[in-house]
C-alpha cells in the first residue's frame, strides 16, 4: 500500500531535532568553539568573486539543496566601537542571474542559488536531486539526457522523453542549450567544480528571450584564475538499491600559463563517469540485471586573459557524451520493483552535446561592454520498442521480430551572438541594453515499424541497392532511378516505404531581438526596474514523411511534404516595485511576461485526430508579490512569494493512434500558488535549520479537443506538484577540530501531480529522506575530504511518469532508489 504523507508531521520531526537547549547565550557559543578567528569562523559563499575562491573547502557548510547557499561568516566590528565578541551571521548570497553580480535578496524574482562545493559534499548525482527541494519546481528524469522541469506548474508533459521545446530554459552561463524547434537532450552537468547553480522562477524573458518561457536552471562554471595553481581532485563510488556498481572520477588543473604575476590563466578538467543500472529486463531469453547501465566523459576547458584591468576575454569548451547499450526506462509495477517484461528488444540510447563560447568585456569607468558568441552542438540517438505502449505486455513466446521500434535520430546546430552595454557603478541608476541574434538548424529523424518489416525492407532495400549499382557501372544509374521515382514514388528508398513512418524535419529557428533592463533608486527605500525584449522569431521547414502513415494522410502518395514557415514577434515586458522597510525588510511586486517558439507538427497533419500541421507560440503573464525579512541581527531569514499565472495558448503533448506524441495549444490556463523559504542560525552552536514549502494550483480555464477527446475547463496541467516542501538541518564542527565534521539531514516531498493532461494517472506524491557526513583534515596536504551520504533513505518508491497503453497494461517510469555515495577528494593550491 502506497504511504500517505502528512508536510506537517514530516516537518515537526526535523524541528525536533534541534534540542531543547536552543536558548542558550551567545557567550556559550564562543566558549565551546574559542575566540573565532577572521580566516576560520566559516567559509564566505562561493558566488564567483574573488573572495570565495579562495575559501578552504574544508570550511564549507554543506547547504541544504534547492535553498540558497547557508554558510556562515564573521560579523566585523565597526572601528571606535565598544568592543564585543563577534558572532556568526547568515551571509548574503551573490547571482549572476541579471547579468550583473547582485545579491539574490535586492533582486526582485524568486530565485533559489547554491554553491558547487556544496553540491559536491551531498553527492549530488543529478540536478533532479536538487530540483526536488525547491519549491514551485519540479523535475523528471527518466534516465541521462531525458529529463523535463516544471516551474510553478506552467508544464508541456510530464514525460521525459517527450520533444516538444523546454518551458525552462537551461543555460550555461549565459548561453541557452535549448533547441526552439524539438528538444533533443538536458544537460545535467556533473556537480564536480560547478562554481554554482540558479533557478529562477518564472518567466524570464526580458533577458532571457524565446528560451525561458516559465523560468531558467543556471549552470555557473568556475573561471580561470590567472595568478594561482589549483589542482582538484575526486573519486566516488555509487551504490543505487537492487542495482549495479559505478564508479566516477575527475581532475582539474587550474594554471597560471604567465606565472603567478601574470594575466593568462586556464583551467582544465575531466570527468569520467559510470552510471548504475537499476532496470530488470525479465523477457526469457534475454533476461539480465540493471540492463540500463552506461557511461559516459565530461571535458572542459577555459582559458582567461586580462591584458589590463579594462580588457577581459574568457574562451569556454565543454563537451560531455554519455551511451548506454539498453537504455530501458520502464518498469511493469508503480510500486516496484524497477523490472520490466514489457521490451522485446533493447532500447540503445547515446547522446553529446558541446559548447564553444567567446566572451570579451571592456570596462571605462561607468560603462561595460560585453559580447558573448556561442556554438552549441547536440547530437541524439535511442530506439524504444513501443510495442508495449500500443499493445501492453507481450505474452511469452512472442517473437522479436514483432517488436515495434520507434527510432529517433537528432542533430542540432545554434550560433547565438548577444550584444549588450550596461552600467558599471551601483548608483541611483542601473541599467543594460542590448542585442540577440539565434541562429538554429536542427535535423530530426523518426522511424516507426514492426521489427519484421524492417528486417525485410533492409534486405529488400540490400537487393534494390545493388541493382542500383550494377545500373550506374553500366551508365544506366539515373535512368534506372528516374524511372522508378516515376513508377513507384520513393520506391528507392524502400526501408522507409515499407515502414508504418518515417519523417524526417530539417527545420531553421531563429530569433532576433532587442532588449533593456534599467533599476532607478528614486530615494533610498524605493526601487523601480523596468525591461522589455523586443522580438521576432521564425521557424522554417518541417518534415518529408514515407511509409503507411505518410500514405494515409497524403491521398496514398508518397512521400509526403509537410513544410512551411511560422513567423512571430511580440514584446516581453517586465515591470517591478520594491520597497525597504528597513535595511533587513522588505516587499516587492512584479509583473512579467514570457513566451515560447511555436513550431511545425513532426507527424502528418490529421484532420480526423484533429493533428495540427503547426502550433503557435505559447504566452505567460507573471504577477508576484514578495516578502523578504531577516531577524535576530540576521541570524533568521524568512521569505514568502505569491504568484498568479495567465497562461496563454498552453501547449501540451498529445499521442495520436498509433501513440505518438504531437503537439497542440489548448487555448488558457491558470496557475496560482506561493513558495516560503526559512533559515535559522539556530543558537546551538554550528547548527543550521532550513525549511522551505509551496503549493501550486494550475489548471486549463477553457474546453479543448484532445485528438477526438473534449476536455473539460478546470483540467490540472500535467507535471505540475499540488504540494512540496523539504526541511534540512545541518551542523558543521569547529574549524579548531583536527578533523573537521559536517553532516546533514534533510527531507523533501514532492506531491502528487497528473501525467497528462487527457487521463487521471497519478505520477509523484513521495517523500525521501537524505543524510550525510563529511570528514576533512585542513592541516594535511591536499585536505583530503571524505563524503558519505545515503540519498533516499527510507528506499521510497513511486511513478515520476507513467507510458499509457492503447491495450493492456501501462508502464512505469519510477523515481531514483536508495542510493549510498562514498566521495573522496583532494585539493592542492
Amino acid at each position: 500500500m502506497k504511504k500517505t504523507h502528512r508536510p506537517l508531521h514530516a516537518l515537526w520531526a526535523l524541528i525536533l531535532l534541534v534540542p531543547l537547549g536552543v536558548a542558550q547565550a551567545e557567550d556559550d557559543l564562543d566558549a565551546l568553539f574559542g575566540e573565532p578567528q577572521p580566516s576560520a569562523t566559516a567559509a564566505p559563499a562561493q558566488t564567483g568573486s574573488a573572495s570565495s575562491a579562495s575559501a578552504p573547502a574544508a570550511e564549507q557548510t554543506p547547504a541544504p539543496a534547492g535553498d540558497a547557499v547557508i554558510v556562515l561568516e564573521e560579523e566585523q566590528t565597526p572601528r571606535m566601537a565598544p568592543t564585543r565578541s563577534p558572532h556568526t551571521v547568515l551571509e548574503e548570497i551573490v547571482v549572476t542571474a541579471t547579468k550583473r553580480e547582485k545579491a539574490l535578496r535586492d533582486i526582485p524574482i524568486s530565485i533559489a542559488a547554491i554553491d558547487g562545493e556544496s553540491l559536491e559534499a551531498q553527492g549530488i548525482l543529478s540536478i533532479n536531486d536538487v530540483l526536488e527541494k525547491t519549491p514551485g519546481v519540479t523535475g523528471n528524469s527518466a534516465r541521462p539526457g531525458d529529463q523535463r522541469i516544471v516551474v510553478r506548474g506552467v508544464s508541456t508533459s510530464a514525460s521525459p522523453t517527450s520533444t516538444v521545446p523546454y518551458p525552462v530554459g537551461v543555460f550555461i552561463g549565459d548561453t541557452a542549450l535549448n533547441e526552439p524547434y524539438a528538444a533533443s537532450i538536458t544537460p545535467d552537468l556533473s556537480a564536480f567544480d560547478l562554481a554554482a547553480v540558479e533557478v529562477l522562477k518564472g518567466p524570464q524573458g526580458t533577458l532571457f528571450g524565446g528560451a525561458a518561457l516559465s523560468g531558467v536552471l543556471r549552470y555557473r562554471l568556475n573561471d580561470p584564475m590567472p595568478d594561482r595553481w589549483e589542482t582538484r581532485y575526486f573519486a566516488q563510488y555509487i551504490a543505487p538499491e537492487d542495482g549495479s556498481q559505478a564508479f566516477a572520477q575527475g581532475l582539474v588543473v587550474n594554471a597560471p600559463l604567465f606565472g603567478e604575476q601574470g594575466n593568462l590563466g586556464a583551467r582544465l578538467a575531466y570527468i569520467r563517469r559510470e552510471y548504475p543500472g537499476v532496470i530488470d529486463d525479465l523477457r526469457a531469453g534475454q533476461a539480465a540485471e540493471d540492463v540500463d547501465r552506461g557511461e559516459g566523459d565530461q571535458m572542459r576547458a577555459a582559458l582567461l586573459w586580462q591584458p589590463d584591468d579594462r580588457l577581459q576575454l574568457k574562451f569556454t569548451y565543454l563537451d560531455q557524451d554519455y551511451a548506454a547499450d539498453n537504455g530501458l526506462i520502464i518498469s511493469d509495477n508503480p510500486e516496484g520493483p524497477r523490472a520490466t517484461s514489457g521490451a522485446l528488444i533493447p532500447w540503445p540510447n547515446r547522446h553529446r552535446f558541446g559548447l564553444y563560447n567567446l566572451e570579451i568585456q571592456y570596462d571605462w569607468d561607468t560603462l561595460r561592454l560585453v559580447s558573448s558568441s556561442s556554438r552549441t552542438e547536440k547530437e541524439r540517438f535511442n530506439i524504444i520498442d513501443s510495442y508495449g505502449g500500443i499493445l501492453g505486455t507481450p505474452l511469452p513466446g512472442t517473437p522479436d521480430a514483432l517488436a515495434i521500434p520507434f527510432l529517433n535520430d537528432q542533430e542540432s546546430r545554434s550560433f547565438q551572438q548577444e550584444l549588450r552595454l550596461q552600467s558599471n557603478s551601483s548608483g541611483d541608476l542601473e541599467w543594460l541594453a542590448g542585442v540577440y541574434y539565434l541562429r538554429s538548424p536542427i535535423r530530426y529523424f523518426l522511424k516507426l515499424n514492426v521489427e519484421a518489416l524492417n528486417q525485410t525492407g533492409a534486405l529488400g532495400q540490400d537487393v534494390l541497392d545493388g541493382v542500383l549499382d550494377l545500373a550506374e557501372a553500366l551508365g544506366l544509374g539515373d535512368v534506372l532511378g528516374n524511372t522508378l521515382d516515376a513508377l513507384l514514388p520513393g520506391v528507392t528508398n524502400l526501408e522507409c516505404e515499407l515502414a508504418v513512418l518515417c519523417a524526417e524535419t530539417n527545420a531553421l529557428a531563429e530569433e532576433k531581438a532587442l532588449f533593456f533592463d534599467l533599476t532607478w533608486h528614486p530615494w533610498r527605500s524605493l526601487e523601480v526596474s523596468l525591461g522589455a525584449r523586443l522580438y521576432r522569431t521564425s521557424v522554417a521547414g518541417g518534415f518529408t514523411g514515407q511509409g503507411i502513415g505518410a500514405r494515409l494522410v497524403n491521398n496514398g502518395m508518397s512521400p509526403a511534404d509537410f513544410t512551411t514557415t511560422i513567423t512571430e514577434q511580440g514584446i516581453n515586458p517586465k515591470f517591478a516595485l520594491t520597497y525597504r522597510f528597513t535595511d533587513q525588510h522588505s516587499l516587492y511586486a512584479l509583473a512579467n511576461r514570457g513566451f515560447r517558439f511555436g513550431g511545425i507538427q513532426n507527424i502528418p497533419e490529421d484532420e480526423l485526430q484533429n493533428v495540427p500541421a503547426t502550433y503557435k507560440s505559447d504566452y505567460i503573464w507573471n504577477y508576484e508579490l514578495g516578502l523578504r525579512t531577516r531577524w535576530f541581527d540576521q541570524r533568521l531569514e524568512f521569505d514568502v512569494t505569491a504568484f498568479h499565472i495567465d497562461y496563454s495558448d498552453a501547449l501540451v503533448v498529445l499521442k495520436n493512434a498509433i501513440q505518438i506524441n504531437y503537439y497542440d495549444n489548448v487555448g488558457s490556463a491558470r496557475s496560482d500558488g506561493f513558495e516560503a523559504n526559512l533559515r535559522w542560525l539556530t543558537p546551538i552552536p554550528g547548527v543550521i535549520l532550513s525549511l522551505a514549502g509551496g503549493t501550486v494550483d494550475a489548471r486549463t480555464t477553457e474546453d479543448f479537443m484532445a485528438g477526438r477527446d473534449e476536455i473539460p475547463a478546470g483540467k490540472p496541467l500535467p507535471g505540475s506538484a499540488e504540494y512540496q516542501y523539504s526541511a534540512n538541518l545541518a551542523f558543521f564542527g569547529s574549524p579548531n577540530w583536527k578533523v573537521n565534521v559536517s553532516g546533514l539531514l534533510g527531507y523533501a516531498y514532492v506531491g502528487k501531480s497528473y501525467n497528462d493532461i487527457a487521463n487521471e494517472d497519478i505520477v509523484n506524491d513521495y517523500g525521501t529522506y537524505n543524510v550525510g557526513l563529511n570528514f576533512s583534515v585542513p592541516s594535511w596536504p591536499g585536505q583530503p575530504t571524505l563524503a558519505l551520504n545515503v540519498l533516499n533513505l527510507t528506499d521510497e518508491t513511486a511513478p515520476v511518469s507513467v507510458i499509457r497503453a492503447a491495450v493492456g497494461n501501462d508502464f512505469y517510469v519510477l523515481n531514483t532508489p536508495r542510493t549510498i555515495t562514498a566521495r573522496f577528494s583532494l585539493e592542492f593550491e
